[in-house]
């Protein structure tokens, strides 16, 4: 429902998510109790960084940002031309996903 949860509301959240997937690859001390201290979330929850870590390597991850990014854009109205949120928000979960 793009009235419910727009596209400008959801991005931004993935986009968190993902720097929080990229920052978990660039640290050199994979402890839990460090991890969850770099990422800024509760212990509890950093196995389920790791999880996505495991699923989206670097690359993957870098790809996944990208693709937020131009999905930010074209939400916003940049390069564009009449998009419906829920087709933008389509394309960027396939993205992510493939």
């Amino acid at each position: 429902n793009p009235k419910a949860h727009p596209a400008l509301a959801i991005i931004p959240t993935i986009f968190g998510y993902f720097s929080k997937v990229l920052l978990l690859h660039s640290s050199k001390d994979k402890s839990p109790d460090n991890i969850a201290k770099v990422l800024g979330v509760h212990p509890f929850f950093v196995n389920e960084y790791f999880v996505a870590a495991r699923n989206y390597d670097l690359k993957k991850a870098v790809r996944v940002v990208s693709a937020l990014r131009d999905a930010d854009v074209k939400a916003k109205g940049v390069g564009a031309n009449q998009v419906s949120q829920t087709d933008l928000l389509k394309e960027l979960v396939f993205k992510i996903l493939h």
